[in-house]
């Protein structure tokens, strides 16, 4: 029998945590916190928790993992507040899990204190504020001594791989609009040819979005989920931050999302901050560059968390969407 995606029990993950880490305490409890493109556990006891990272990519292997962690804990003691990887007894961030699937690695992570920051409650401020954390995030990785092992967040990954995956599925899900989307990855690759030596590159984060950036109550940021860390134009990086897609392209949503850049590229400084031609790029290359991602790459990784019904419903809304959009920005 071919097993895609077993789920470990709390109590197996608890006796796993215990045997390797010191800060570990025999009477914590210990949960599947959520699913999603990876399994997280959290293990609580009096008030203080850890993450426990399950990678469940395929595409992630244990140099790429050893890689996020190197990039993570870089940033950490260069003095940038993130949730950070935990060593194991034996000093090592990564912990094997034998599951019917196959070896799959985990890494336990600290708490980001506060609350996911919400695109509806942020203001001016908080838009400011955000926009000198990611920067300094930027410069910091500008400096990096070496250069990790990461994928590459570029056409290939986002476009091609993508594309074959949404038509290899629309051969059985005739929802799926096929001539669209070709054309929106004809006419992205174009935009790539004719403008990417304007755009700055270099180590991203990959996910940036209100909801993997944690606020407490003293304002104080956290950066969380590295997960798709790679080597891309920085325009792309702060796309998803900017351009919010899900909230479409009525007025309301528009205005929002110019008072955002604006109150962005006030805070947001690194390397000189974005040109006129990156902030196009936002809007017009990495909106839709980041959808066609989502709809073949992401969506398909998350196929046996979603089930078929809910992947398709998610694709339907997200053409819906782009129609509208590059109605709008193109």
């Amino acid at each position: 029998m071919h097993i895609v995606r077993s789920t470990i029990a709390g109590s197996e993950i608890h006796r796993i945590l215990t045997a390797h880490y010191s800060n570990c305490l025999e009477n914590a409890v210990c949960m599947l916190e959520y699913r999603g493109i990876n399994d997280i556990y959290r293990s609580i006891e009096g008030g203080v928790s850890y993450f426990l990272k399950i990678y469940m990519r395929k595409d992630m292997t244990k140099e790429s993992i050893e890689a996020e962690v190197e990039i993570v804990n870089y940033l950490w003691q260069s003095g940038l507040c993130v949730a950070r990887p935990i060593a194991s007894r034996d000093d090592n961030y990564l912990v094997s899990f034998d599951t019917p699937e196959g070896v799959r690695y985990g890494v336990l992570f600290t708490e980001a204190q506060g609350s996911p920051t919400d695109n509806d409650k942020l203001d001016d401020a908080g838009t400011q504020a955000i926009a000198r954390y990611l920067s300094t995030m930027h410069s910091l990785l500008d400096s990096m001594p070496v250069s990790p092992k990461r994928w590459r967040l570029d056409e290939a990954l986002f476009l091609d791989a993508s594309l074959n995956i949404l038509t290899q599925y629309s051969t059985f899900n005739d929802c799926i609009d096929l001539p669209f989307l070709e054309k929106i990855v004809k006419e992205v690759k174009a935009q790539i040819r004719a403008n990417s030596v304007e755009w700055k590159w270099g180590l991203c984060h990959g996910d940036i979005y209100a909801g993997n950036i944690h606020r407490d109550k003293h304002g104080s940021l956290t950066i969380i989920d590295f997960d798709f860390c790679g080597y891309g134009w920085r325009a792309y990086d702060l796309a998803s931050f900017l351009g919010f897609f899900g909230s479409g392209i009525g007025t309301e949503a528009i205005e929002k999302r110019k008072r955002r850049l604006d109150s962005f590229l006030r805070g947001y400084t690194c390397a000189g901050g974005l040109s006129e031609v990156e902030i196009e790029a936002v809007y017009k290359t990495f909106i839709p560059f980041r959808r066609i991602f989502n709809m073949g790459y992401l969506y398909e990784s998350l196929q046996y968390v979603w089930g078929n019904r809910l992947r398709l419903e998610q694709i339907r809304n997200d053409q819906r969407l782009l129609k509208e959009w590059i109605d709008y920005y193109w």
